[in-house]
């Protein structure tokens, strides 16, 4: 029973350094901050095995989301401008 306790009230976030950029994800929680802004609370967001994806914004002038790659631990950023991409490293809790 107390090891069920323990796991339970553990804190699943995993972050990552994405050359700069903080991204927090918790597959538990469908959590997914990029610098502080949640995008798991916004429409738009999406989360499955291998891939998460939220928006910042959707407007008539454009939109800016961003996408994480569980499987080669890749970020990317895309508006209607640019397009930035980085590999990102686990950081240790």
């Amino acid at each position: 029973m107390l090891l069920l306790v323990v796991s339970c009230s553990q804190n699943n976030d995993t972050i990552y350094d994405c050359d700069g950029v903080e991204v927090v994800i918790n597959d538990m929680k469908r959590k997914f901050v990029v610098s502080g802004v949640d995008l798991g609370q916004k429409d738009g967001f999406f989360m499955n095995q291998s891939t998460v994806f939220g928006k910042f914004y959707d407007s008539s002038t454009g939109t800016a989301s961003a996408s994480f790659n569980k499987i080669n631990n890749e970020f990317e950023f895309k508006d209607s401008d640019n397009l930035y991409t980085a590999k990102c490293e686990k950081v240790e809790k």
